[in-house]
């Protein structure tokens, strides 16, 4: 069997979160036709989930780089954890004395700052360079954190960076969310851009998730024949057992705090979208599903009193069903797991443009799509009003769905992409 290496910034386990669920069901079905390991830094709270993997794929090597390898040789360690606490204590309560006196939203989690490269531990970069050349076939990088690897892996090897999400896109998405661009945020995003490019053209393959990304790719980096393009894998047979429970009052959102476009989203609700639901005597409860800790919550939750913290839902896709669910994403790109969640929970939902670009899902046909405020307010009213309506639409989304990513087919287009990968090394 052919070796791949997959090389990941976070532990994918539990499937809380879409990427999660993705790469999941994408190992599930390849560590039957390849040898599979996986690299992973876990931290400490993450051990558990490990384990849980481990059990789960008996048949898949992991390679684990724990944090306290990457510690440097001091005098005293103990003491030097100790001010490396507190040092980082520090750090995050001035960041909090800056953000009380901000009068936006708080920006700590866009990237638009923090998308230049930044240094790995020395003693991570080693460990990458070890396992990295031990007789793979194919090297795998997931997601933006680590794109700078592809200047580590041995030149012999097929190496594949998957994009989940164009930074440079998102990025420029952001900009356009600002009241005000500054000189330095034009600085940042062309010095990041360039960045990007240089770090794709060190890899000998890119898998985009969406045709629209592969265009933007191709553009970018200046070639399109090592660019593919593999949708990410959702398992949608449950769905066939549900039926649609129309919505009246409820309404849902998907997502955690810490990802800037889910912050942006909420935000633009509750502070754009809401008032002109209640303009309209629309009464509504705005449930929002995810870990959303911050104080910023609480001034939001001010605005838009009607919004309620779900936090951790154990049957997304239950839950999800008897409500409309809301897609208010003005920034990303890549494919947008929420709604694939709305559709495989047979729940109708409004989505902004962006957020169901590169999903072949149309307007009035399975969905409905609105930019502004006003028309996003207009389309949730349309739709809690009119109970055939969410039927038709959850039920043609889903048999879209099934036709245009029915999971078997996604899976085995994968797997062809590194079939093709796998070929052309040999040629």
């Amino acid at each position: 069997m052919k070796k791949i290496l997959f090389i990941l910034p976070c532990v994918p386990y539990p499937l809380t979160a879409g990427g999660n669920q993705a790469f999941f069901n994408m190992v599930e079905y390849i560590r039957h036709k390849m040898s599979v390991s996986l690299l992973l830094s876990p931290e400490n709270k993450e051990m558990n989930d490990v384990e849980s993997l481990r059990a789960l794929w008996t048949n898949v090597d992991f390679y684990l780089f724990r944090e306290e390898d990457a510690e440097p040789k001091t005098r005293c360690p103990r003491y030097y954890r100790w001010l490396k606490k507190m040092s980082e204590s520090i750090s995050r309560k001035m960041q909090r004395q800056l953000y009380s006196f901000q009068q936006e939203r708080p920006y700590k989690n866009m990237t638009l700052k923090n998308s230049c490269f930044k240094p790995f531990p020395k003693a991570y970069v080693e460990f990458v360079s070890d396992i990295s050349r031990r007789g793979f076939d194919i090297i795998q990088v997931e997601f933006y954190p680590l794109i700078t690897l592809g200047y580590l892996l041995p030149k012999d090897v097929q190496t594949v960076f998957v994009h989940h999400e164009l930074r440079y896109i998102r990025n420029e998405n952001e900009m356009e969310c600002l009241t005000h661009v500054t000189d330095e945020d034009k600085m940042l995003y062309g010095i990041a851009k360039d960045m990007e490019k240089a770090a794709l053209r060190q890899y000998k393959h890119v898998i985009a998730l969406t045709d629209i990304d592969r265009l933007l790719l191709a553009d970018l980096v200046g070639q399109e024949c090592n660019i593919h393009v593999s949708p990410a894998v959702v398992q949608i047979e449950s769905a066939y057992d549900r039926i649609v429970k129309p919505a009246s009052v409820r309404l849902t959102f998907v997502g955690s705090e810490n990802h800037y476009p889910n912050q942006d989203a909420v935000d633009w609700f509750c502070h754009e979208v809401a008032p002109c639901l209640r303009v309209q005597g629309f009464k509504f409860v705005f449930q929002v599903i995810g870990t959303w800790k911050s104080r910023y919550v609480k001034s939001l939750q001010a605005v838009c009193p009607e919004m309620e913290l779900v936090g951790y839902v154990e049957d997304l896709r239950e839950y999800l069903n008897g409500s409309i669910v809301l897609v208010p994403i003005r920034i990303g790109s890549g494919m947008r797991m929420k709604i694939l969640d709305a559709v495989s929970s047979m729940a109708s939902f409004v989505t902004t443009t962006k957020g169901v670009e590169g999903i072949d899902l149309r307007h009035n046909e399975e969905c409905l799509i609105a930019d502004s405020a006003t028309d996003f307010a207009a389309a949730v009213i349309r739709l809690e009003a009119d109970k055939k309506l969410q039927i038709r639409l959850a039920t043609q989304a889903l048999k879209r769905l099934r036709e245009l990513y029915n999971p078997q087919e996604m899976l085995e287009r994968r797997l062809a992409v590194y079939d093709e990968i796998l070929q052309n090394n040999t040629n």
